[in-house]
């Protein structure tokens, strides 16, 4: 029981009103930017779904923020604060999802317009229904991939190149919980969709409300929560504390290195350049005692290979 109430389905209900805050935090600004571009489509008369789509860019950044909440909560199942959390992602991220908006919005603007383009085309040729499969399963990689992207950018030190390679990569590499992501993603959209298209009048007004509201964070958290395993099990832990064991251990690597150099250096010089350093030489019983403390606090096989290590490279 106790396991089922620290499930991520079962946060997104305990923890629902933190949530909620950031979303409410990430519609404000998507709201705000969208409402500025399709302004500017009314007054420069470029009133259509591809100018509206530009708010898309500047609230990317917002989206963040949301991105890094869901982690923490959902994922790491972590009490957080909401505002502290969300504004100090959007700070530390502002520019890697400026362009992560160039190109959602570059792969919404592209797929909108060869969807109506080839679908209204279909009549004349079946050819052109083959076009139309193929750009539909292009796009659906598209996704899949910018499934893996945001999730990245806040949570790994990476190149922006990197993190593109690594989320096409993975778009292969866990089939089966991209597939299962896709079709989360895609029932909820769908949902959304349908109920807009069939609201009239007020409903209409309180479908697109909802939708502002609910629907980036209701498929935010159930695909980062999907695909969340496969991608600590491929990159690296959300934690970070493999990483800081591995840093640890360079560190007593260096350390023994640097020892081994300076007991074999002439015995003549008070200095030893080891690494592009120039380290100061202790007496004997000192030396001793150093090398002694910092093969302790190894085992004994990470000593051995030290060691080891050391000795090729004096050679």
């Amino acid at each position: 029981m106790n396991s089922f109430s620290n499930s991520a389905f079962a946060r997104f209900f305990t923890e629902f009103p933190k949530l909620l805050l950031a979303q409410l935090i990430n519609a404000v600004a998507f709201a705000v930017f969208t409402a500025l571009f399709v302004l500017i489509g009314y007054l420069t008369g470029f009133n259509n779904i591809i100018v509206w789509c530009l708010g898309i860019i500047p609230s990317m950044p917002f989206f963040a923020g949301l991105v890094m909440t869901v982690r923490k909560i959902g994922i790491e199942k972590k009490d957080v604060p909401v505002a502290k959390t969300f504004f100090g992602t959007v700070k530390e991220n502002f520019k890697a999802f400026l362009l992560h908006g160039v190109v959602t919005y570059a792969i919404i603007a592209c797929s909108i317009f060869a969807f109506m383009y080839y679908f209204s085309l279909l009549g004349s040729s079946l050819a052109y229904g083959s076009m139309l499969t193929v750009y539909v399963l292009f796009s659906l990689i598209l996704t899949s991939m910018m499934f893996y992207v945001p999730i990245m950018s806040v949570t790994y030190e990476l190149k922006i190149s990197d993190i593109y390679k690594n989320s096409f990569i993975l778009v292969f590499g866990n089939i089966l919980k991209n597939i299962l992501a896709m079709l989360f993603f895609i029932a909820v959209s769908l949902g959304f969709i349908l109920w807009i298209a069939a609201a009239e009048g007020a409903m209409l007004v309180i479908a697109i409300t909802v939708a502002v509201l609910f629907y980036p964070l209701i498929a935010t958290y159930g695909v980062n929560v999907i695909i969340a395993k496969g991608l600590q099990e491929n990159v690296g832990s959300f934690t970070g504390k493999d990483l800081l064991v591995d840093k640890e251990f360079e560190e007593k690597v260096e350390k023994i290195v640097e020892q081994q150099a300076v007991e074999r250096a002439d015995s003549s010089n008070d200095y030893v350049f080891v690494n592009g350093k120039m380290i100061k030489r202790e007496s004997n019983t000192t030396d001793s005692k150093i090398t002694l403390r910092i093969g302790c606090q190894l085992t004994c096989a990470e000593f051995c290979f030290c060691t080891f290590l050391s000795g090729n490279i004096m050679v």
